[in-house]
C-alpha cells in the first residue's frame, strides 16, 4: 500500500505543481472544481445523501454557488469566518466522539454544512490563485504547508508516536505526529519566506504556517470522524493507494480559508 501511494504522489505531484504555477486563472478553477466536485460527490455519498438523484441535485446547487461567487469576484470574508466556525464545530465533535454524532445524520442540516465545507476552501483557493503579485506561488506555499504537515505528521508519528491524539477517532494519529506536522510546516514556511521575501516579518509568517497546519489537522480528524460514524473506511478509491478524492483534499477545505484570511490580514488586503 505504501509503495503504490508514493508512485502515485511521484506521478501527480509534478502534475499539481506546474498546473498551479503555469495554468491561466481560469483553468486552474476548472481543474480544482472537478477535484472538489468529485470530494463531495463522495462526502455526499458517505453521508445522508443516500440517492443519486439528491446527491445529484445537491451537487449541482453546490457547483452553482461555487462558480457564481468567483465570477461576481466575491470578496466578504463572513463567509470563510463561517467555514472556520463549521470547522471548529466539527472539531468539538471529535472532542466530545461518540456523542453528538445524532446531529450528523440530520438530512437538513447536512446539506448546509457540506456548502460550508467545501465552497469557501475552493472560494479561497481560486481567489488567491488570481492576486497579483505571486498569487500562483501563494497558493503553492498553502498546498506545501498541508502536504508537508503531513508527511511530517506521519514521518514523526512513525518513529516516536505513543500518545494518541484522537483514539476514538483516528487512532492511528499521535501527539509526536501534530507536533511532527507543525515543525514541518514551520519549515516549509521558512524556505517560502525565503524565496517569495514577503512584506510581513518571518514570525508573522510562522504563526500563519502554524494555524493553517492546525486547520488542517482538524480537517483530517472531522473527516476520520465523520467516516467513523457513516462506517466508511475510505471516501472512495480513484487514487489508487490515496483512497478517495475527499481523502486527499480534507485538510485543504478546512485550512484554505483560515490560510487566505491571514494572507489578507498580513498583506494589508481589505476584505469586508
Amino acid at each position: 500500500m505504501f509503495k503504490l501511494r508514493l508512485l502515485s504522489t511521484i506521478l501527480l505531484l509534478p502534475l499539481v505543481v506546474a498546473g498551479i504555477l503555469f495554468l491561466p486563472d481560469i483553468y486552474v478553477a476548472i481543474a480544482s472544481g472537478v477535484v472538489f466536485m468529485i470530494a463531495a460527490w463522495e462526502w455526499l455519498h458517505m453521508t445522508v445523501m443516500k440517492t443519486s438523484k439528491i446527491r445529484f441535485i445537491l451537487l449541482l446547487s453546490l457547483i452553482v454557488v461555487a462558480f457564481s461567487l468567483l465570477a461576481l469576484g466575491f470578496n466578504h470574508a463572513w463567509l470563510y469566518y463561517l467555514s472556520l466556525l463549521c470547522w471548529l464545530g466539527g472539531f468539538v465533535g471529535v472532542c466530545f466522539y461518540p456523542n453528538g454524532t445524532v446531529l450528523w445524520h440530520d438530512f437538513f442540516l447536512m446539506p448546509f454544512v457540506g456548502l460550508l465545507m467545501f465552497v469557501p476552501g475552493w472560494l479561497a483557493f481560486n481567489t488567491l490563485h488570481a492576486q497579483l503579485p505571486y498569487g500562483p506561488e501563494r497558493v503553492l506555499l498553502g498546498c506545501a504547508l498541508i502536504w508537508g504537515s503531513d508527511i511530517g505528521a506521519y514521518c514523526c508519528g512513525k518513529l516516536w508516536g505513543k500518545t494518541k491524539l484522537a483514539p476514538q477517532v483516528s487512532p492511528g494519529k499521535t501527539w509526536a505526529g501534530f507536533y511532527g506536522a507543525l515543525g514541518t510546516g514551520c519549515i516549509v514556511m521558512l524556505g517560502f519566506y525565503w524565496w517569495l521575501q514577503p512584506s510581513f516579518s518571518v514570525i508573522q509568517a510562522l504563526l500563519l504556517a502554524l494555524v493553517t497546519v492546525i486547520f488542517a489537522v482538524i480537517g483530517d480528524l472531522v473527516e476520520s470522524m465523520l467516516k467513523r460514524i457513516y462506517g466508511f473506511k475510505d471516501s472512495g478509491n480513484i487514487i489508487p493507494g490515496h483512497g478517495g478524492m475527499y481523502d486527499r483534499i480534507d485538510s485543504m477545505l478546512s485550512a484554505f480559508p483560515i490560510y487566505f484570511l491571514g494572507l489578507q490580514v498580513l498583506q494589508n488586503i481589505s476584505i469586508i
